[in-house]
Formats: structure tokens, C-alpha cells, sequence
């Protein structure tokens, strides 16, 4: 059975194109979306790599984010003590080479901990140098250690006062 589809009455051609003309313009387009669809598969790895490595949006530093637990008043921990926490909860571990601090993988998995690469030019020679990574805390992590530290009570906001408000003579020596 041979099935023709009749051109429908409201679409238009330009003069002189044929059937044959359309049919070779659809598979140029064609052609033309393919190779576009392979560019960005072939480029969409190292872009999610790239942005996965060059955004630290959402994570935080030991240091800063052992003050944001430190809001609540079940926790009393600084840097050091959170890196001891996140030890003992098998979360983070230090590298034998460096002393630096690691997440685990299981860390990382769970959406806790992240590392974010470092690097830093040698003051004689300027050549660049990598530096071990540096561990972040994710906004998941710092829900999940809170309640595993302390409470998961909603923190207390307190409007600032007028006395702990900056004011443009503070700075002044």
C-alpha cells in the first residue's frame, strides 16, 4: 500500500522548488543538526566537568561554615574541631603525603563534601603549581552535621541592634 502525504492547503511554497529541491533541503537540515548534536555531546563532558570544578556555589570552608553551626547553641566547635568531627563521623580523613584534609567518597556521594581544586604560581620561577584540594562543605552537609551535632531546631534570628550596625567612621584609624 502506497501512502502519499498531500501537502496541506494552508502551507505555501516558494515558485520553482520542487519536491526533490524540499526533500534535499530536509536532509541537509538534517545532516547540519547532526553534526550540531555531536559537537555538544562531544563537548558536554568536559563543560559539566569544567562547571562541576570552577563553581563553589553552596559550599562553604571549615572555618566558615563551623561558625554558621556554631549558631546553634547545641554546637561549639571551631575549625579544627569541625575537621575532628567530620573525622569521626568517617566523612573526611587527612592524606598521608600532604596532611591535607580529604572527603571521603562516601561524603561526596552522599552530597556532603566536596573538594574544589587549588593551584598557585612559585614567587622565582612563576611556573604553576597545584596544591592539594581544598574540602567544602555543601549546604546538604551542613543540614545533615547539624543534626548530628546538635539540634534540628530552626535558628534563632535576631534583628541586629542598633549598636552592632557599621557606621562609615568605624574604619577610621
Amino acid at each position: 500500500m502506497n501512502v502519499t502525504p498531500s501537502p496541506r492547503s494552508d502551507q505555501s511554497y516558494p515558485r520553482g522548488l520542487t519536491n526533490r529541491d524540499l526533500a534535499l533541503m530536509v536532509l541537509e537540515e538534517a545532516d547540519r543538526a547532526d553534526t550540531a548534536e555531536s559537537h555538544v555531546e562531544a563537548l558536554a563532558p568536559a563543560a559539566e566537568s569544567w562547571h562541576r570544578l570552577a563553581s563553589a556555589r553552596g559550599t562553604f570552608s571549615a572555618a566558615d561554615a563551623a561558625k554558621i553551626l556554631s549558631r546553634d547553641p547545641a554546637i561549639a566547635l571551631g575549625q579544627n574541631r569541625l575537621f575532628k568531627a567530620l573525622e569521626d563521623l568517617r566523612w573526611a580523613y587527612r592524606q598521608r603525603s600532604d596532611r591535607a584534609w580529604r572527603a571521603r567518597q562516601s561524603a561526596v556521594d552522599a552530597g556532603w563534601l566536596t573538594e574544589i581544586p587549588q593551584s598557585h604560581h612559585h614567587p622565582r620561577t612563576g611556573e604553576l603549581l597545584l596544591d592539594a584540594p581544598q574540602l567544602r562543605i555543601t549546604l546538604k552537609g551542613l543540614s545533615e552535621l547539624r543534626q548530628r551535632l546538635g539540634t534540628s531546631e530552626p535558628l534563632p534570628l535576631k534583628a541586629p541592634r542598633e549598636s552592632d550596625r557599621a557606621r562609615p567612621d568605624d574604619n577610621r584609624p
